[in-house]
């Protein structure tokens, strides 16, 4: 399933609606951490996550087009199911926690989607989707577990190589698995992953993964107490967890503090607002620039799916300004 011309079909599938993201050279990351630093700005991508990768291969992978397409979402792969789907002229039904920020469910509505707010967590909306698909017939799309969905955000890794041809040190961070998996094993369909330190990145309050590999057995948080809303999966799916045990080198949790402090810093040099989710690689990094001197690095920018009264509201809580 996971071999490289499945990869490269993939790319193929999406490529007509969903375009390459920038990579772009970071010189304050670069100075920051005496390395070759690049960006991939998948928060550039429509919905402004890479999750349009994954939606759309999963649409356009089914063996005949579905008449709806129903899905869950903590965060950021609502949007790109609703985009694939408006775009393949089927309506969608995008089931979400009853915590979700109200910008976020009024751009579902936006653009066309169906909104049913279910369950504290996304796990408890997941889990309503998938009885809802079930009893419809209706096409399901995990946001992270689905094959079609982790080979879909694993087209980066075939983007990466192309530009940049080899590099040492991938930084992403980690929700329920599916960006860093199809990263991952696209990176080992390309004969590339062994030569590569893989570092997952979350924060504190939702670190579903960290805490799995402490116990080597998929654990599930109680609750999601991070500000990081889009990494809000308690738990990741088995295959992410064997996946990411195997291939990725080393696990990092930072605090939500840290996070923005990131943000924060990242706005001010790269003049771009990402989410903690993303923000959180960074201060990953900044606490650690011994690894990465004298290295050619790549940072996924996977989101930027912020309002300013969220920037302030963080900023207020953690940075008393």
């Amino acid at each position: 399933m996971f071999d490289l011309d499945t990869f490269k079909q993939a790319e193929k599938r999406i490529r007509a609606t969903v375009g390459k993201s920038p990579l772009v050279k970071s010189a304050w990351l670069s100075k920051e951490l005496d390395a070759e630093v690049y960006l991939k700005l998948e928060c550039m991508q429509p919905g402004r996550s890479f999750k349009i990768r994954g939606a759309t291969n999963a649409l356009l992978s089914a063996d005949t087009m579905p008449k709806k397409v129903i899905t869950a979402s903590g965060g950021n792969h609502g949007l790109g199911v609703a985009i694939a789907s408006k775009r393949a002229g089927i309506p969608s039904l995008i089931v979400l926690p009853t915590s979700t920020p109200s910008h976020r469910v009024d751009l579902l509505r936006d653009l066309g989607a169906d909104v049913l707010l279910y369950g504290v967590a996304y796990d408890e909306a997941n889990e309503h989707a998938k009885i809802l698909a079930k009893e419809s017939d209706t096409l399901y799309i995990h946001a992270f577990a689905d094959d079609e969905v982790i080979v879909g955000q694993g087209t980066i890794s075939l983007e990466l190589v192309n530009e940049l041809g080899s590099f040492d040190i991938l930084v992403a961070s980690i929700g329920g698995g599916g960006l860093l998996s199809g990263i991952t094993l696209g990176l080992k369909a390309q004969g590339l992953v062994n030569s590569i330190e893989i570092i997952a990145v979350e924060t504190e309050g939702a670190n579903c993964f960290a805490a799995s590999l402490a116990e080597d057995r998929v654990v599930e948080l109680k609750a999601i107490t991070s500000i990081a809303k889009t990494l809000g999966a308690k738990a990741t799916s088995q295959f992410n967890f064997e996946t990411l045990k195997e291939l990725v080198n080393e696990s990092v949790v930072v605090t939500d503090k840290e996070a923005v402090e990131a943000l924060n810093l990242f706005l001010d040099h790269e003049k771009i607002l990402v989410e903690p989710a993303t923000s959180c690689i960074f201060a990953a990094a900044l606490k650690d620039k011994e690894k990465f001197r004298g290295k050619k690095v790549v940072f996924i920018v996977c989101g930027s799916n912020v309002t300013l009264d969220e920037f302030r509201l963080w900023n207020q809580e953690f940075l008393n300004e």
